[in-house]
């Protein structure tokens, strides 16, 4: 049996002297300028392409303040260069993934939204990025180091018990919705989602647990053995498993991860330090395809489903937040861990009253990221608390999955990673993956130590 089939991880191979890379690459400058561009290509493809088509749903567009924007932008710059160059463990992943999908827009888009008034865009960008400040610094520096017990599972072991427990969870999830063979269109997925949440306000209550399990942490972890060990039946079980979440869930998040997960996998299969800068100019590129084909087919369904609802929405969310919470009563949390102790002052949960007061729609569920959950529970204060929350979980994470290819860690972070983009850390962390992942990588059987470099017969003393 190979080394790479029994441990399903393949070996990094040495690194070389050139392993660091050119400055070329990872320089400041060059994540200044990506970033930069990402910002601007942003808001050109917002003010042309989505504003005209969806300002009834409150994407509208307004001139930025010249100097507000430009502050704004140079805060992000110095995030960037603040997080890590190269991309060595899987805090590192998930930071720029939650800065490019969440901290970013969360800055720039209420500059030009008319959500809020330029100066009070302005408070909320200050806000953001000083919240992100101890993640971006910290969080990403493993100040914690082998205070989690690595557990010993073989790996035949760990993959029947992954295995069993698949199994075990889909014949449950199956006996609670039934099963289906029709995909929803994506125009089509809201009457998916409804039905899905009555099944699980009505007795299925486990359902909240065992879907995100499925979705958000065993299947891509059973796509990345697939990618890693090169096995069409892992890859395709683990597909066509976010298929059939998708189906009964109307998540879009599942039918689409196995995208995310490849790119996670071409960016990190092969390098010990992938260079960050990467993951800016990959999304340059592909915000300007999307644009492209939306010229060719003379309609705006792919800057919709990317740029609008994966980049523009969680930037317009915490605006949305803070224009609905500002003025009343804070949750404090008593909707979620803490409601065995607080009084929680409203009839409907945060997501359900900004989608009532804020789009105007009593069925809407504007989900958010964790700094517009911060906001909606403490205010601004709630913010940095979640971010500092989010930079001791970073440190555990990092050293949970020691031992670990950062290429696998990052692909078992990519769905937890994005629901930090739709929901509160601490939601997340219970509910939506972050705290099972952190537990499976502790198990997961590490890779094999690397080759070691052959050694010429001349070299031979």
């Amino acid at each position: 049996m190979s080394t790479a089939t029994r441990y399903a991880w393949r070996p990094h191979a040495p690194a070389s002297p050139d392993d660091t890379g050119s400055t070329l690459r990872t320089g400041y400058w060059a994540i200044a300028v990506a970033t930069v561009a990402y910002l601007e290509l942003l808001r050109w493809v917002y003010r042309t392409t989505i504003a005209p088509e969806f300002s009834y749903l409150r994407y509208t567009y307004r001139e930025p303040d010249p100097t507000y924007y430009g502050i704004a932008v140079a805060m992000i710059v110095v995030l960037a260069a603040v997080l890590p160059r190269r991309i060595t463990q899987p805090s590192h992943f998930i930071s720029w993934v939650l800065f490019v999908v969440a901290v970013a827009p969360s800055i720039v888009v209420p500059q030009y939204s008319e959500v809020l008034s330029r100066p009070d865009a302005f408070e909320v960008a200050i806000w953001v990025a000083l919240s992100f400040v101890p993640v971006a610094a910290f969080g990403t520096r493993r100040l914690v180091r082998e205070m989690l017990p690595r557990f010993t599972v073989s790996p035949p072991a760990f993959w029947t018990s992954i295995s069993v427990i698949s199994v075990a969870v889909y014949v449950y999830v199956i006996a609670s919705v039934g099963i289906t063979f029709d995909l929803p269109s994506l125009d089509d997925v809201y009457g998916v989602r409804s039905e899905y949440q009555q099944v699980e306000d009505t007795g299925s209550a486990l359902l909240a647990y065992a879907t995100p399990l499925i979705a958000n942490v065993i299947n891509p972890l059973i796509i990345a053995r697939g990618l890693f060990a090169r096995s069409w039946i892992w890859i395709a079980a683990g597909v066509l498993g976010q298929l059939f979440i998708y189906s009964f869930t109307g998540y879009r998040s599942a039918l689409l991860s196995p995208i995310a997960l490849l790119g996670a996998y071409l960016l990190l299969r092969r390098r010990h330090q992938a260079p960050a800068v990467l993951v800016l100019t990959g999304l340059v590129v592909l915000i300007a395809a999307m644009w492209a084909l939306d010229a060719i087919t003379a309609g705006n369904d792919f800057s919709s489903l990317l740029v609008r609802r994966f980049l523009i929405t969680p930037g317009l969310l915490t605006a949305g937040y803070v224009f609905v919470f500002a003025d009343i009563p804070k949750a404090g949390f008593a909707h979620s861990f803490l409601r065995s102790f607080l009084d929680y002052p409203y009839s409907r949960e945060p997501p359900q009253l900004v989608g009532e007061l804020f789009f105007g729609n009593a069925a809407t569920n504007a989900n958010a990221n964790l700094l517009a959950d911060g906001f909606a529970n403490v205010g601004f204060p709630g913010m940095v608390l979640e971010c500092l929350v989010l930079m001791v979980v970073l440190w555990f994470i990092d050293d949970a999955c020691r031992g670990l290819p950062v290429g696998v860690a990052a692909m078992v972070f990519v769905m937890p990673s994005l629901s930090l983009v739709d929901s509160g850390l601490f939601t997340t962390l219970l509910t939506h993956g972050l705290g099972a992942a952190t537990l499976i990588c502790l198990l997961t059987p590490p890779a094999p130590p690397p080759p070691m470099p052959r050694v010429r017969e001349s070299e031979r003393p």
